[in-house]
């Protein structure tokens, strides 16, 4: 017979992730408790906030979240050539992290959430028929019980492994100051720059808010990169030819470090009285490390599974597997596949990648109409496809030849290459 619960459902991680979980939750009628193991909700803030503009229609988010809106994009390869590509409409928002993640969190104790903060979660059980979650809150031991637990505890989460899920990742470690007074070239346009010297096994970034504003990061992969994230970054605000002309009079605001799990094995996300949502169940796109919108759509599976689970529906859970895979488990495999083989390529192959887009005006064109930062694979049937013509044999069918072998090693190793297969041992 199992024990009386507190809750129905216990979220852990008051991101994206778990704030759209609660509040999708409670207004399906589950008596949710929402766990954040910060003072407040938001902080620190996280990611560089780029989000979709199709996920502000679809989840009918409001428009005071926004900071800048994206139109555009800048991809300067390691030699110096720059690609540009211009949508003819916008398709992301850049949003303020901290504000975002109140405002779901609120929207979810208006629906009758109870949130509690400075929560550290600790491990979770199961114990007389339902799940316990135990940890520290403001120095006394903290427990509750549901029938369910929903974690969204982000990157480096504690609950599955102490409920024996393996959850195979590769990490990248991020680093990024949010500046002022930043020389922009536009403002609906972030510069990507690429290449071993600026961010082994990954890429730097400078991303506009607005009123002469931006984020400026890079990400690392810790086995490709023989430093720090600091290193890179610093390297990158002195010394790049275009970020250093940005960045000569701007100012650090707030600075923001953390890993990122882009590359996944497809190990389930859930197991008796457990789901695992966002960040958390590596809900990432490899290429990118763009996560908001994913964890979004997961969130909002993950609390219909819930309610369905608490009223007695044993495939639930399973069925939320089934469905998030449909519906961007494709992309996560595409991006894994891609990620692997673009850490494969040399500068110069990259170099000649950028240089196709931006001399081939067709090749370019197809980019701006057929893009999109969320569902990226759709692009690359028909990039593959422009590879093969005869003006660019030459140069692209090296990179695209390693898309191939690297992606479907990938494949073959669940996702992560062999020697890498289990958590990372790096500190972010």
């Amino acid at each position: 017979m199992s024990a009386k619960a507190d809750f129905d459902l216990i979220v852990v991680g008051a991101g994206p992730a778990g704030g759209m979980t609660a509040f999708t939750a409670a207004q399906l009628g589950l008596k949710t408790i929402l766990l954040e193991e910060h003072p407040e909700v938001g902080t620190p803030a996280h990611c560089s906030g780029k989000l979709q503009v199709r996920a502000f229609r679809e989840f009918n988010l409001p428009a005071h979240l926004v900071l800048n809106t994206l139109q555009a994009g800048a991809f300067y390869a390691p030699n110096g050539t720059v690609a540009r590509v211009r949508r003819a409409s916008p398709d992301s928002h850049v949003v303020d992290r901290a504000a975002f993640d109140r405002w779901l969190a609120d929207q979810a104790q208006q629906r009758g959430a109870d949130l509690r903060t400075s929560v550290r979660v600790r491990g979770a059980e199961r114990l007389n028929g339902v799940m316990r979650v135990t940890g520290e809150c403001g120095g006394r031991t903290f427990s509750a019980t549901a029938p369910i637990i929903v974690d969204a505890e982000g990157a480096r989460p504690v609950l599955p492994q102490s409920l024996g899920m393996h959850l195979g990742r590769r990490m990248v470690l991020g680093l990024q100051y949010q500046m002022r007074d930043v020389d922009l070239d536009s403002e609906d346009c972030p510069e990507i720059y690429l290449g071993s010297p600026v961010a082994p096994g990954f890429f730097g970034w400078l991303m506009p808010i607005g009123g002469r504003r931006a984020r400026v990061g890079v990400c690392v992969d810790p086995h490709k990169a023989s430093s720090a994230p600091m290193h890179y970054l610093t390297r990158l605000m002195r010394e790049h030819p275009v970020a250093s002309r940005r960045l000569r009079g701007a100012v650090v605001e707030r600075k923001l470090a953390g890993p990122i799990p882009v590359l996944t094995s497809r190990a389930r996300t859930v197991t008796d009285g457990v789901i695992v949502v966002g960040d958390a169940a590596g809900q990432v796109k490899a290429t990118s490390g763009g996560g908001i919108y994913f964890s979004l759509i997961a969130a909002r599976l993950a609390a219909q599974a819930a309610a369905a689970y608490v009223g007695g529906d044993d495939t639930a859970l399973l069925r939320y597997e089934r469905l998030w895979r449909r519906r961007f488990g494709r992309e996560l495999r595409a991006t894994a596949m891609a990620r692997l083989a673009i850490n494969e390529m040399t500068d110069a192959e990259i170099n000649a990648f950028i240089g196709a887009i931006a001399s081939d005006g067709a090749l370019r064109g197809m980019i701006e109409r057929l893009g999109d930062t969320a569902f990226q694979s759709r692009l690359l049937p028909p990039l593959a496809a422009r590879a093969l013509h005869p003006a660019h044999l030459r140069q692209l069918a090296p990179p695209l030849f390693k898309l191939l072998r690297y992606g479907l090693r990938a494949w073959w190793a669940d996702g992560i290459p062999a020697e890498e297969n289990g958590p990372s041992n790096v500190n972010g």
